[in-house]
């Protein structure tokens, strides 16, 4: 997989080539309209443009941005935080309805601002249905998460409700072996202490970001702060196996997860991706190369809707 790094000023210059269909999420994070603020709608065919429907009071606004930008092209698709069934079932019908349409030679992926969970269903669903067909991603980074705040005050969401096996993720769970938990960490160190709370493996290895690729232009030393408050919370574990991922490299991330995994060949293994999203885009990899693998997510019962983040003013660009 390549990948490039260009200024979001930029990107006209990057993706000059007509797409059949953009898809994007409509979010309270203003960094939803970076990317599409800064592509030439002229070459969009049509946008799908996911859009949560319980936090609606705070995504609207920027909804009403991305459905202005798109016009005629721009088309609402309900999605749910709190039912991944319903984000599956309406994102198929609007991508197999596209594709009947003759909208099927390219797209282009706006990973920025989907969930977790979102974003790995939408990633099992294209490679159902759009094999063949050329995908580009794009990631707008930040610069900076919980704006405003020191380190370690910085929040992103607080509580968890359910925490899940990722739709399209299930992996091979064999009752009679132990279970691995891999937890890649971000900021939310209270959805991984749930998430080994619930899952209670037998064992478990934290990878954390390196700061010298890190995607925020800000803070670049918060994601060591984060990991050293979830492996405090893991101190019951007699061996917590620490490894690093590059924060900015989806590639780099699955070969990562791929060495550990072949560590624990004989244990079931649980995947729980909560770094960016390039990060993400590596574990979904490394499930779609062995279906042993189950993926998770802790939903959040809140979010820092307020200063979540700041946009910043790179991009990512690569081939799915």
């Amino acid at each position: 997989m390549s990948i490039v790094k260009v200024n979001l000023t930029d990107i006209k210059q990057q993706m000059n080539a007509t797409f059949d269909l953009f898809i994007c999420s409509s979010s309270f994070e203003g960094r939803c309209l970076s990317i599409a603020n800064n592509i030439n709608v002229d070459k969009i065919k049509r946008a799908l443009i996911l859009s949560n429907i319980e936090p609606l009071d705070y995504v609207k606004d920027n909804q009403a941005k991305l459905v202005s930008l798109f016009g005629e092209k721009g088309q609402i698709i309900k999605t749910s935080i709190l039912n991944p069934l319903l984000t599956a079932d309406n994102f198929q019908k609007s991508i197999t309805t596209a594709i009947n349409n003759g909208l099927s030679r390219s797209i282009f992926l706006d990973i920025t601002t989907f969930t977790h969970e979102s974003l790995l269903i939408i990633l099992r669903l294209l490679r159902i249905h759009c094999e063949k067909i050329k995908i580009t991603g794009g990631y707008a980074n930040a610069s900076e998460y919980s704006s405003g705040d020191d380190v370690k005050h910085k929040w992103l969401s607080r509580g968890i409700g359910d925490v899940r096996s990722i739709l399209g993720y299930p992996g091979k769970i064999i009752p009679s072996r132990k279970t691995h938990l891999v937890i890649i960490v971000g900021y939310e160190h209270e959805r991984a202490a749930g998430i080994i709370e619930t899952i209670d493996p037998n064992s478990i290895a934290l990878g954390f970001g390196q700061s010298s690729s890190a995607t925020t232009e800000k803070d670049k030393d918060a994601n060591e702060h984060f990991m050293m408050l979830v492996e405090q919370m893991a101190t019951s574990f007699s061996n917590v196996n620490r490894f690093v991922i590059p924060c900015d490299n989806p590639r780099g991330t699955h070969d990562e997860l791929v060495a550990q995994v072949r560590k624990v060949e004989d244990k079931n293994v649980i995947i729980a991706p909560m770094n960016n999203k390039l990060s993400t885009i590596g574990a979904a990899w490394t499930a779609f190369e062995n279906d042993n693998i189950q993926l998770c997510y802790a939903q959040a019962l809140s979010y820092n809707y307020k200063s979540y983040s700041s946009p910043g003013t790179q991009c990512y660009l690569f081939d799915l």
